[in-house]
């Protein structure tokens, strides 16, 4: 069974999870990583694996937006420095057009999931502590604040915050910043605050000491206690996590008891998930390791680049290197094996066969037929079979001069776009050949053998030929010469590209203008 459909078993007969309600969240204070998208991903497919399994089921995104800034990019730092501390909701955008800093970065993550398909309901953190919605657990946390102490010390080995130490923070009335306040005391309605100067070491607050209602926005409960608080605000009853985050003794344990012992809400369904990887290494956006989300969606379509999440179980890393790699080709392959083994399925009327692969395929699509229709009934959307012809060889059909026709002929258009973009960012060196206006040096130390040869492919020009059958053409003639399959189509590429490889020779001559490759054939002295 595939890993998705695995989870919503597990969910459904476990019985404890009604209603269904998936939730993820995101703080949007820069631009997202792609490593970011593993979440919302991985709960995209669970969320489609029990509706396909028949179950009702909500799907929210939260966008935690009354977080403060408590870091920047270098390119951010100078022109925002002054609002370290301050709510993201506030702080001005980065761009005009937006609501705020945080609406500018939002927007730009939720185009990216909504390309890939995800389909949840985007939430603000900001509107629902404006609206007066977490008042009552912000409530329960004050009038708790001992016992959270003692669940963050039993659970975490934390050492006992300060005497007086209350599990909130509020904006400061006078300098706007919530990143800088210490909350000392709780009378039942309001609470004393100090903006403190040398709170935290990356902003300084005002010095103010004041009083104020912690509701309807006033304040903001920490993180530890604002993941479990918002589970029983909206009814959440699945919801994942980062490893770092379900390691014992981390925000998960931390967030199960404080349900227990505070909330007196049941510990929502946990999906455990792991990193996605560069070169080894987890995704930060402040160290400048890997790519932003946005770029994802121009390097990859939609359907693959889900499909670079889906085919991973969430319980497994996700390796993806495509930088000066076959990475990217690679995937493509893989996605069409997938496509191969959902037709086949499909067609057949059930065959298990590879039925992982199909499930990964189906799950990869943005827009999808409903749950156990076959292959081209049109529900959310009518499945496309994808081409046939491998990503590499578009690659070097893309480099060829006078090739557009026949791309246009394959339906590659789509796919072609992407494969410029691998080849002018991505591409190892090997993989990129440029036609040489000038016949290259390293031509002219070709043997007798093979300076012939191309005087006799350029002979053969005037013929109508197919690609495959001048490939063996030009194979014969090399042999008829004596010289080895290497050798004869080295002569080609050293005499066109001023290297010993390249894409398959007889496409490279055909895709060229005649008279140009007569010349240069004939005038090898």
């Amino acid at each position: 069974m595939f890993w998705a459909d695995q989870v919503a078993s597990e969910i459904i007969k476990s019985k404890k999870y009604k209603p269904y309600w998936v939730d993820d969240m995101f703080t949007p204070s820069g631009f997202a990583h792609v490593g970011s998208l593993r979440g919302p991903l991985v709960h995209d497919m669970v969320f489609k694996a029990l509706q396909d399994a028949g179950q009702k089921t909500k799907w929210t995104y939260i966008m935690n937006d009354f977080d403060p800034i408590d870091g920047l990019s270098p390119e951010l730092m100078e022109k925002f420095q002054e609002y370290l501390g301050v709510p993201l909701r506030v702080v001005p955008s980065p761009e005009n057009g937006f609501e705020s800093f945080a609406d500018y970065f939002a927007k730009d993550f939720q185009e990216v999931l909504k390309k890939l398909g995800v389909e949840a309901e985007f939430l603000s953190s900001w509107d629902m502590y404006h609206d007066g919605k977490f008042n009552d657990v912000i409530k329960l946390a004050l009038d708790n604040s001992e016992k959270i102490q003692d669940i963050y010390q039993k659970v975490s080995g934390s050492q006992k915050r300060e005497k007086g130490w209350l599990p909130l923070q509020v904006v400061c009335d006078k300098c706007g910043k919530l990143g800088t306040t210490r909350v000392h005391e709780w009378d039942g309605k309001t609470v004393a605050y100090i903006c403190e100067p040398e709170m935290v070491k990356w902003a300084k607050g005002c010095g103010n000491v004041a009083r104020i209602s912690p509701f309807n926005g006033n304040g903001k409960l920490p993180w530890k206690v604002d993941w479990p608080a918002h589970w029983k605000v909206l009814g959440i009853t699945i919801e994942g996590a980062g490893k770092d985050h379900s390691s014992a003794g981390g925000s998960r344990d931390i967030a199960k008891v404080l349900c227990k012992e505070v909330f007196d809400y049941p510990n929502p369904f946990n999906i455990p998930y792991e990193f996605f990887l560069i070169g080894g290494k987890k995704m930060a956006s402040s160290k400048g390791l890997g790519l932003k989300a946005r770029e994802l969606t121009d390097l990859l379509p939609p359907e693959i680049g889900r499909f670079l999440f889906v085919k991973t179980e969430y319980k497994r890393a996700v390796e993806f290197d495509p930088f000066g790699t076959l990475a990217i080709p690679v995937l493509f392959d893989e996605y069409q094996k997938a496509a191969e083994a959902y037709f086949s399925r499909s067609a057949s009327g059930g065959d298990k066969t590879n039925e992982d692969l199909a499930r990964s395929f189906e799950l990869s699509q943005v827009a999808r037929p409903p749950a156990n229709s076959l292959a081209g009934e049109v529900g959310r959307g009518k499945i496309q079979k994808p081409p046939k012809i491998r990503f590499l060889a578009l690659a070097q059909w893309v480099q060829m001069p006078n090739m557009e026709e026949e791309i246009k002929k394959e339906g590659l258009e789509e796919w072609a776009k992407y494969a410029r973009v691998w080849v002018e960012k991505f591409a190892p060196e090997k993989d990129k050949f440029t036609i040489q206006k000038e016949l290259p040096e390293q031509a002219r130390n070709l043997s007798k053998e093979q300076k012939e040869l191309l005087k006799m492919i350029a002979n053969e020009l005037d013929k109508k030929w197919e690609g495959e059958d001048f490939q063996t053409r030009i194979y014969d003639l090399g042999k008829e010469l004596g010289l080895n399959g290497k050798e004869t189509f080295a002569a080609v590429y050293l005499s066109l590209l001023g290297k010993d490889h390249g894409p398959k020779a007889a496409w490279l001559i055909l895709s060229l203008d005649k008279e140009f490759i007569k010349n240069r054939f004939s005038g090898i002295a």
